[in-house]
């Protein structure tokens, strides 16, 4: 179902969120240990980067009806949760803010929209 390549990204992350986690719960203080952080997330910004590309590649072999589905869905979930987000604002705070939680609703919904283009066979 998935390449080697996704299996290693995979695996990769999921050890070095166990170490971070652990050293961060710990609040272990080594000389190295503010690097091992930031290649945590160097390496979180590449495998987004990997993740995006992957999924762009697998959208553009879709048929155009499967990308109108998605993009309907996306547009759905995208005003669900940026609508929800406003009222939960408003009822806990009291303000009105319509263009405070934006980037939130879109990067959710993209998420779980298109996140399953993620898991399909790709030849990056």
């Amino acid at each position: 179902m998935w390449s080697n390549r996704t299996k290693i990204i995979y695996s990769t992350f999921i050890i070095w969120t166990v170490i971070v986690l652990f050293i961060v719960y710990r609040n272990i203080e080594f000389p190295f240990v503010f690097q091992f952080v930031i290649g945590y997330v160097i390496f979180l910004m590449i495998a987004l980067v990997y993740f995006f590309i992957n999924i762009f590649s697998n959208m553009r072999k879709s048929k155009w009806s499967t990308i109108r589905k998605m993009m309907l869905r996306f547009i759905i979930c995208f005003s669900i949760i940026w609508a929800l987000n406003v009222l939960v604002i408003y009822l806990m705070k009291g303000e009105l803010r319509i263009a405070y939680s934006i980037l939130n609703a879109i990067v959710f919904s993209f998420g779980l929209t298109f996140g399953e283009m993620m898991f399909k066979k790709s030849s990056i």
